[in-house]
């Protein structure tokens, strides 16, 4: 998540931390989605799986779509945006777009349709040696690639070829969890842990450097759909030997950590709005809205901690205390379950 807001707090400006971090930002959450399925268990009620992250995920993305579609046409004169309700509606049934205005909600439906195409071939082949779902990770990504080479430069409707991506992490996220289960990430010794780090980040910096700025939100995945695998799987890797060593040697740390992982989907879908308090806050103090545009640049850091520690407040201490909130944002009234990766 860390990653995520770190990224959008600095787009569009394009340097070495976002064509670094989007290497892997986006592609961890389905490698994570991927490890944390239970395959025994969803095997056997495939539907019940469907529904439930459907309502997570599509209650959410609807919702607060066109909420912001609504916004939109009200503030519209306001904010320098020219879109009419024609256009967003069309862009709203065509699921993806506006060119150069996509939200980040289209995360939740790829999220949600890449889980059901795994799950589907989970099904599928159950009764198969598993060497045969590694063949998938080649299929998926080269049909992503045909998929948007159909459409050309023209954005692919809801999103499909990023789904077909999606799903190939959740086969590597769920192959790691069939090699090792859940356990801790580590050899044991935090010095081979923090060589395992530094070699993954080596490498990942290498290929993320040489595939470039990638943005699967509008069908970017860099020079090479094939390094954008690598960088994603490499990231995740990384991501997770850290976390070994932070649970190690960093309690405090570690307690936190799994504070925001906890309320992560809610972060995710709030976090943009926190960014606004910036140029306001500028005005308020007497600058104009030029100046914030002049010093866009050097502001990220406080768009990134906006992003992160006010919507870890609102989550926690508002969307989740009130059961049309918890509705609206995670698809369902109830409490948050105290375990929410126990599947």
């Amino acid at each position: 998540m860390l990653f995520v807001v770190t990224v959008h707090s600095i787009i569009p400006d394009i340097n070495p931390i976002t064509t670094h971090l989007s290497s892997f930002a986006i592609p961890l959450f389905f490698v994570l989605a991927g490890l944390t399925y239970n395959n025994d268990r969803y095997r056997g009620d495939l539907r019940g799986f469907v529904q439930s992250r459907g309502r997570q995920y599509l209650i959410p993305y609807f919702v607060l779509y066109t909420t912001m579609i609504g916004l939109r046409v009200l503030l519209g004169p306001y904010a320098g945006t020219n879109f009419t309700l024609e256009e967003l509606l069309f862009w709203f049934a065509y699921g993806s777009g506006p060119p150069d205005s996509a939200t980040h909600l289209w995360f939740l439906p790829v999220l949600f349709f890449g889980m059901v195409v795994f799950a589907g071939m989970d099904y599928v082949t159950a009764g198969f040696p598993r060497q045969s779902r590694w063949l998938a990770l080649v299929l998926l990504p080269s049909l992503a690639l045909l998929v948007k080479y159909a459409f050309g430069s023209t954005l692919v409707p809801w999103h499909a070829n990023a789904i077909l991506i999606a799903a190939s992490f959740m086969i590597i996220g769920n192959e790691i969890r069939l090699s090792r289960g859940l356990h801790h990430w580590g050899s044991g010794a935090a010095s081979m842990d923090c060589i395992g780090v530094i070699a993954c980040v080596t490498i990942l910096v290498i290929a993320s450097g040489v595939n470039g700025f990638t943005d699967i939100a509008v069908d970017n995945l860099g020079l090479s759909v094939w390094l954008y695998m690598v960088a994603g799987t490499l990231g995740a890797i990384a991501t997770f030997l850290l976390s070994s060593l932070i649970a190690r040697f960093g309690t405090a740390v570690r307690k936190e950590l799994m504070r925001i992982g906890a309320y992560s989907q809610e972060m995710y879908e709030i976090h943009p709005v926190t960014f606004y308090l910036v140029p306001i806050t500028m005005v308020l103090l007497g600058g104009t809205t030029s100046d914030y545009a002049v010093l866009y640049s050097v502001l990220w850091p406080a768009r990134l901690f906006l992003g992160v520690v006010l919507s870890l407040l609102l989550s926690e201490y508002v969307i989740s205390r009130h059961g049309l909130t918890r509705l609206i944002f995670r698809g369902s009234s109830r409490a948050r379950n105290p375990h929410p990766l126990g599947d």
